[in-house]
């Protein structure tokens, strides 16, 4: 090869080569993972793309809500401190309630007007 064939070869366009027919791919699922609950034992699966894998199944993780949040309820009544899942500030209530709010007032506040707008039976120029 002389010194141009090599130039040209070197800022040639390289055709793509075809691509040789295979199996398809493998689903997503097939590249989930696993795992056996500590607590009860049983196998869930798990994506390896999620930053934490978990230790416990759905199952289990509520019901140790429910057990965290029936300690709290239990003694003298006190204020209980948690973070809004909107806005992230933190809110105060009262260990009496039924249900625990996941939401500051201001932004349930926000999400009920909302609702009440978006499901209003008054109609909002589409039934007119």
């Amino acid at each position: 090869m002389s010194l141009m064939e090599k130039i040209k070869n070197l800022f040639r366009k390289n055709r793509p080569e075809p691509e040789k027919e295979t199996a398809p791919a493998a689903p997503a699922a097939a590249a989930r993972v696993k795992k056996t609950c500590k607590a009860c034992g049983k196998t869930f699966t798990v994506d390896p793309s999620w930053e934490f894998v978990p230790n416990y199944c759905k199952e289990c993780k509520k019901k140790f809500t429910q057990e965290k949040e029936a300690r709290q309820r239990a003694g003298a009544p006190r204020k209980i401190k948690r973070k809004c899942k909107a806005c992230g500030n933190y809110f105060t209530f009262p260990n009496t309630l039924e249900h625990y709010p996941n939401y500051c007032s201001n932004c349930r506040k926000k999400h009920q007007a909302q609702m009440k707008e978006k499901y209003s039976r008054k109609g909002s120029g589409a039934n007119k």
